[in-house]
């Protein structure tokens, strides 16, 4: 596996940080852009990157606004769902260059697994998408709405909207492999807050994508944790109900925490990604 990083141009041009895992196979079979969780960055993509790219797959990823090496002055804060979604229009140029005519796939996890969906629902010619626990809505005692009340309403969230908020995420929560889980405690770069705007246009996010399933066009393959306490699985279940597109995949998997691709019986997981992969090669 070749490591690499480097920088490209997102909205606004604006400099943004992304990585790559390359693959050592002679025959690279496709490429697959991978979006991080809320609150982490795009080095906890290593894991499933290890075990695609062994497989023939190369794998991309970049840290997202707000996020870790592309924050800038303001950790925690998006300026608009948009935003993110125009970054992955042009990191998927980047990624053209280098997949030539092979397919590009696009793979997100809990919050990158909701912009994924979303960006998935905006390009119905995507050649398809994988998501691990998707976050299309909170746990009730974990939601915003919920904790934060009025200051998610429009004069709050528009008055002040970089006013930071506490979102710590309990990583106890996350996974049982204890090697990642002590990673993860120790994780000096996670995020532990989110300002009241970001908070705003993640609810309204959330509520658009469950809202618009039934425009998602392109393959796609829900993988859902068991035992998730913090996203509600069964909106993961209701929107994939509610998608047309008849190549489609939903799993359940009993017992395991939201990070799938983390989680202690992750070879399971990888073993169904890496079957969907191949069906959708040709």
């Amino acid at each position: 596996m070749l490591h690499q990083t480097g920088y490209f141009e997102g909205r606004e041009t604006r400099k943004l940080f992304y990585q790559s895992w390359k693959s050592e196979s002679e025959q690279i079979k496709a490429c697959i852009i991978a979006i991080h969780g809320w609150g982490t960055h795009s080095d906890r993509i290593s894991v499933p990157a290890e075990f695609l790219t062994d497989k023939g797959y190369n794998i991309f990823a970049f840290d997202l606004r707000g996020h870790w090496r592309n924050a800038g002055n303001s950790p925690g804060h998006i300026d608009s769902m948009d935003h993110i979604q125009k970054d992955i229009v042009l990191f998927s140029d980047l990624v053209k260059k280098e997949a030539g005519e092979k397919k590009i796939f696009l793979m997100g996890h809990s919050f990158g697994g909701l912009v994924s969906l979303i960006y998935a629902i905006n390009h119905p010619s995507l050649d398809g998408i994988m998501t691990s626990s998707p976050l299309l809505k909170l746990k009730m005692e974990l939601s915003l709405a919920n904790r934060l009340g009025k200051k998610l309403t429009k004069p709050f969230s528009k008055l002040s909207p970089t006013k930071m908020v506490r979102m710590e995420i309990d990583q106890n929560l996350l996974t049982s492999d204890l090697k990642i889980l002590r990673k993860h405690i120790s994780d000096d770069k996670k995020l532990e807050q989110i300002s009241l705007r970001t908070a705003a246009e993640l609810e309204n996010s959330m509520k658009w994508a469950r809202n618009n399933a039934d425009k998602l066009l392109c393959p796609v393959f829900i993988m859902q944790a068991g035992n998730d306490k913090l996203v509600e699985k069964s909106a993961s279940k209701k929107f994939y109900d509610a998608i047309r597109y008849e190549d489609k995949q939903y799993k359940e998997y009993p017992g395991f925490l939201h990070e799938l691709w983390n989680e202690k019986g992750r070879a399971q997981v990888y073993r169904d990604m890496y079957i969907w992969l191949e069906k959708h090669l040709k």
